[in-house]
């Protein structure tokens, strides 16, 4: 189960670099070059620390691979501020629903789950 996880915060890791480039690349759109320099600024930032999230997620998979707590508590963190942060983005724009919500909330239990109980969490006291 813990392979499957890794393999989950892998796939997650490399679709936060795609993102993050894309947001990049965006601010070279019409529509973010007519909007003004600090919204390109902004774009640029928040592509910027995205991929450098999906960094920080391959990086603790790898550790969560080899059974560190540290890689452990590190996803669990990681996954925790995100569904924080996107009910707060929720709360802050209510029109686009509470959608975001339970994807990022389903995500936590599937990731999370299984770190921490059963065989999975056996596997990280045992190595």
């Amino acid at each position: 189960m813990v392979t499957l996880v890794v393999v989950l915060i892998y796939v997650a890791g490399f679709v936060d670099i795609g993102l993050g480039l894309a947001a990049i690349f965006a601010r070279y759109l019409p529509e973010v070059v007519a909007a003004g320099t600090t919204t390109r600024l902004i774009v640029t930032l928040v592509g910027a620390a995205t991929v450098l999230f999906g960094l920080l997620s391959i990086a603790l998979a790898s550790g969560v691979s080899r059974g560190s707590r540290f890689a452990r508590w590190g996803v669990s963190g990681l996954l925790l501020a995100g569904l924080l942060l996107t009910v707060v983005f929720a709360i802050a724009e209510p029109g686009d629903g509470f959608s975001g919500v339970v994807t990022q909330a389903v995500a936590c239990a599937v990731v999370i789950a299984p770190l921490w109980l059963g065989r999975g969490g056996r596997y990280f006291v045992d190595a």
